[in-house]
């Protein structure tokens, strides 16, 4: 069995010299105080108390035990103690993993805006499109787009966001712009191969089944800046996320299709481990970003 329980009340009785006090000092019963000391001398083997109708007095055994049991206590309070500033002022080191398109639009100034207000939180950023193992890599929160499906992980929503099949107004000037999904085959599309099955795009059909496509290009890359690059400059046909590409859609450098054949909503979301007490610079981190990204 595991002793540690036993301990708080062998220590607690010692204290306070009283069972009836140890009881009340730890908010449980007069005999369950007495039926945790019986049960940790027969797991000892050994007589730790003697018990006399005026007073308690330490064995031999006893006294070598509460040496060691009063240290276990003090060391398990000062765990407890230390971990209180944490949770009362966000502090400490918070580590992050985002995908390029969040790193080349909205991140920057996301992350020195919440520095300004969390100066005691030391970030540290990851920068990937791959879905990394959060417990293997000791990673707090991972921005990802789409669905969870990792169930022993938490998905918070922190801002809408769909996907978008682009090319400059060049491109569809000098190729013609596709009817159909299938009409890809036949062009340019510039791939970014941190995604996972990088060529092969999805799509929903009239009835909301799911097809798949397989594209190809001159061009792969695992850097989202140098698709999006090639992509204004007119070289082929990417897929990206709304805030990687929303502005140059409104300025007219790019121009989106298959808006039928894409679904209308997805999401960016904060991933992270599942835990009944979820760190405060986690929770403040998730808070900021749902704040100034909100719809």
């Amino acid at each position: 069995m595991s002793i540690l329980p036993y301990i708080e009340v062998f220590t607690a009785v010692i204290e306070t010299e009283s069972f009836t006090a140890a009881a009340e000092k730890l908010g449980i019963s007069k005999p369950v105080v007495s039926k945790r000391i019986s049960k940790l001398e027969s797991h000892l083997g050994t007589q730790l108390l003697r018990r006399t109708t005026r007073r308690l007095n330490l064995t031999e055994s006893g006294q070598i035990f509460f040496q060691y049991a009063k240290n276990i206590v003090s060391d398990a309070q000062k765990a407890e103690q230390s971990i209180q500033p944490l949770q009362s002022t966000p502090k400490g080191k918070l580590s992050i993993t985002a995908p390029e398109s969040l790193a080349i639009t909205l991140l920057p100034n996301a992350l020195s805006g919440f520095q300004k207000l969390y100066p005691k939180i030391e970030l540290n950023l990851s920068i990937s499109g791959k879905y990394v193992d959060l417990i293997k890599e000791d990673i707090d929160i991972a921005l990802r787009m789409g669905e969870l499906s990792d169930s022993s992980l938490i998905a918070r929503k922190i801002m809408t966001s769909s996907i978008h099949v682009c090319a400059s107004p060049e491109y569809w000037k000098k190729h013609g712009k596709p009817k159909h999904p299938n009409d890809l085959k036949q062009h340019n599309c510039l791939l970014y191969t941190q995604s996972p099955k990088f060529d092969i795009w999805s799509f929903k059909g009239e009835k909301a089944e799911e097809f798949n496509i397989r594209v190809k290009g001159n061009l792969k890359s695992d850097m989202g800046n140098i698709i999006l690059k090639a992509g204004l400059c007119g070289q082929g046909v990417f897929i990206a996320p709304t805030f990687m590409v929303q502005e140059f859609i409104n300025k007219g450098k790019l121009e989106q299709i298959f808006e039928q054949y894409l679904p209308k909503t997805s999401g960016l979301y904060a991933i992270y481990p599942y835990s009944q007490l979820v760190s405060l610079k986690v929770r403040v981190f998730i808070d900021y970003l749902s704040k100034i990204w909100k719809d």
